[in-house]
């Protein structure tokens, strides 16, 4: 990696700006970084990044991070390199640079679904089909990999092999939440990871807060599927109007406190998606008709049970469901719910998150 890199890379892991990164590369040589102190004053640094990148220059720190970098088949991208999404800049505070593990190209359009954690068996729904059928359409989706809402988009992504990108909270070697693993995995075949983290970085609140500004800023539109007032995901849309994306939120019950945040940006001016196909022919700017038939006739799987056939059907209209909720929704007994659902997850058509089974 060339000089720009490894000056980047410095700054980045010592909470310098975008504005700083450019005053080095507009008037100096990135060398001059870690061979002229007086630089740092010139540059804006402040005392904290002063002591951070001290450390980090003595430890030769600079060196065994592009080495994990090349090793872990990423690479960092500064907003010198092309595919650095120009989208980026127009944050208030826009990264310096995103670690990037993966061959989808950031700059082009995409879709953003976000939500809530701890989402509603319809909304999880809603996300998986317009996931699916997004890429269906050939649009790249980008989210979190949180549980729930941003866990049903990229599983309907990939249901039909479609493009997704996940942004990470954490560095790209850290895996949040753990139980997203294989996901993580699966997106990686044809999509991507980012992270404006240096490896090793683990999670904490206020990352996830600021990853939730990538996710906006990089996508084209920013989908809400469903959000309470206070969650994070009502974070990603005011970043997203502060940038003018269009956001569009997905209407839930009134009487739901999950769908409260939701309701209300469209209140506020963001559209509403009551429609998948139409929305999918409004961003396309062209009719385009996709699949959203989630019957279980129409999955690439083995010869099941009747039983099965019952259970997975419903999850693939539904979403996650518990056990208890199957039970109500199939008129099937314990036994026979419990049985499908095994043989169901040996065959890997569905995964278990916590107690809530969803199709793969």
């Amino acid at each position: 990696m060339n000089e720009i890199t490894t000056a980047a890379i410095l700054l980045n892991a010592s909470y310098a700006t975008q504005k700083i990164f450019s005053n080095l590369c507009r008037g100096h040589e990135p060398c001059e970084l870690w061979k002229s102190e007086s630089l740092w004053n010139e540059i804006g640094l402040t005392p904290a990044m002063k002591q951070k990148l001290s450390r980090l220059l003595y430890d030769d720190w600079a060196k065994r991070e592009l080495e994990r970098t090349e090793n872990f088949n990423a690479r960092f991208i500064t907003s010198y390199d092309l595919d650095y999404p120009a989208r980026l800049l127009e944050l208030r505070k826009p990264p310096i640079g995103l670690y990037v593990k993966g061959s989808v190209n950031l700059t082009l359009p995409s879709i953003a679904i976000v939500g809530t954690r701890k989402c509603s068996a319809y909304a999880e729904g809603v996300a998986f089909n317009l996931g699916k059928a997004l890429a269906q359409a050939g649009i790249t989706t980008i989210s979190g990999g949180a549980s729930g809402i941003d866990t049903a988009g990229h599983r309907g992504v990939l249901s039909v092999n479609g493009v997704t990108v996940v942004v990470f909270g954490t560095g790209l070697d850290k895996c949040y939440p753990a139980a997203n693993r294989d996901l993580f995995a699966r997106i990686l075949e044809r999509g991507a990871w980012v992270s404006e983290y240096p490896f090793g970085t683990g999670g904490k609140g206020w990352r996830f807060t600021d990853r939730d500004r990538l996710i906006a800023a990089i996508s084209s539109t920013v989908v809400i599927a469903e959000s309470p007032e206070g969650g994070g995901a009502m974070h990603t849309a005011r970043i997203g109007i502060e940038t003018g994306r269009e956001v569009w939120s997905i209407p839930g019950r009134i009487t739901d406190e999950v769908s409260r945040g939701t309701n209300m940006l469209m209140n506020e001016g963001s559209k509403t998606l009551f429609d998948i196909n139409s929305f999918i022919n409004i961003i396309k700017g062209e009719h385009v008709q996709v699949d959203i038939n989630f019957d279980v006739e129409d999955a690439e799987a083995p010869e099941l049970t009747d039983s099965e056939k019952i259970i997975y059907s419903l999850l693939r209209h539904n979403g996650g469901r518990t056990t208890d909720e199957l039970m109500i929704e199939s008129s099937l007994d314990i036994w026979e719910v419990q049985t499908a659902l095994t043989c169901l997850e040996a065959e890997g058509l569905i995964a278990n998150s916590f107690g809530r089974y969803s199709v793969c």
